[in-house]
């Protein structure tokens, strides 16, 4: 998980977004949502709806919506998820895009190991892996220190989703 906030932080453009595109480019969702949940370690693990489980998000540009919102005060310290429940066009089916975040304390500090540029270009990947990755026969062609390697698309996406800086550090 590389997203962490503390109790009182804001959520704004750039932390928890999620960017809508399709064959001719950035698309608006027909219908587009999100919520809420406190992750209860369990067990078994469940999740604990917080608020609205139809929180409107802020759309500042064609095909991107993220969730504005304060982490209050006293938040429980732990994981967290949003999950986004959207549709391209009115009568097409429902699509569901989950990403978790945590709370941590306000004592603690955060750091990573990635410079800025290399954030963004796994964030990039994870991206474009997730929204183009329609089925695990995908492949992707890798240079790998002069070697040619053919990856499918899901192992690299699984690759990637567990690549995490190290623990934050007290």
């Amino acid at each position: 998980m590389a997203v962490a906030f503390q109790p009182g932080d804001e959520v704004v453009r750039g932390d928890l977004d999620i960017f809508l595109t399709n064959a001719l480019g950035p698309t608006n969702a027909a219908e587009i949502s999100y919520a809420l949940y406190y992750v209860d370690d369990g067990p078994p693990e469940s999740e604990v709806l917080i608020g609205s489980a139809t929180r409107a998000p802020v759309n500042p540009a064609v095909g991107e919506y993220y969730a504005s919102l304060l982490i209050p005060s006293g938040a429980t310290v732990g994981t967290y998820r949003i999950r986004w429940t959207f549709r391209e066009l009115a009568g097409s089916p429902y699509t569901q895009v989950v990403q978790e975040f945590a709370v941590v304390s306000t004592a603690t500090t955060t750091t990573s190991s990635y410079t800025t540029n290399e954030q963004d270009m796994i964030d990039t990947l994870r991206i474009l892996l997730r929204d183009n990755c329609v089925g695990a026969e995908e492949t992707v062609e890798l240079d790998v220190d002069g070697d040619r390697m053919v990856v499918r698309m899901d192992d690299l996406w699984g690759t990637l989703h567990d690549l995490s800086p190290p623990p934050p550090t007290v």
